[in-house]
């Protein structure tokens, strides 16, 4: 009976927009190898704001790819980040990243909007993991001089 119970319990986590319920940022990600480098790698190939201010935030639970979430200010941007492996191969950075989400781009107003999308969230929980990266994450700020100096601009295969 209790393992009955215990699936009926874990069925609203398994079945659509199941991230809205669990996800949630709860403090700085810790300084790690790759965190630095990835946002440098980034901020080279993706942004063409001279000064970047990323927010990087863990999240719990730590489940799949999200390691952390990383508010973006300047592009109104939140990034699923996954921790990469320490002996990764040199341009493996992009790996790190897997899913942005763009406020107004990416957001509705309503769970109904969402329509099964894996690719949309609510206005809401956009605005909820912006505010715990910024309130809670881990600041980095990154100018592209720095960026584009360490990991000079490459073209990205079109198989990731």
């Amino acid at each position: 009976m209790k393992s009955a119970q215990l699936l009926l319990l874990a069925i609203p986590l398994l079945v659509g927009c199941a991230h809205e319920r669990v996800l949630r940022v709860t403090g700085p990600y810790p300084e790690t190898h790759w965190i630095k480098p990835c946002l440098l790698y980034w901020t080279s190939n993706f942004s063409t704001n001279e000064v970047n201010h990323f927010y990087v935030g863990a999240v719990v639970p730590r489940t799949g790819f999200n390691d952390a979430l990383i508010y973006w200010s300047e592009e109104r941007t939140i990034m699923d980040y996954a921790e990469l492996v320490p002996d990764a191969h040199e341009g493996a950075e992009i790996e790190a990243f897997h899913h942005n989400l763009r406020l107004d781009r990416d957001t509705v107003d309503t769970q109904d909007d969402i329509g099964g999308s894996n690719y949309l969230i609510t206005h809401r929980l956009w605005v909820d993991w912006m505010e715990g990266c910024r309130l809670r994450g881990r600041e980095y700020v990154i100018t592209l001089e720095d960026a584009r100096r360490l990991y000079p601009k490459k073209k990205i295969p079109n198989d990731l």
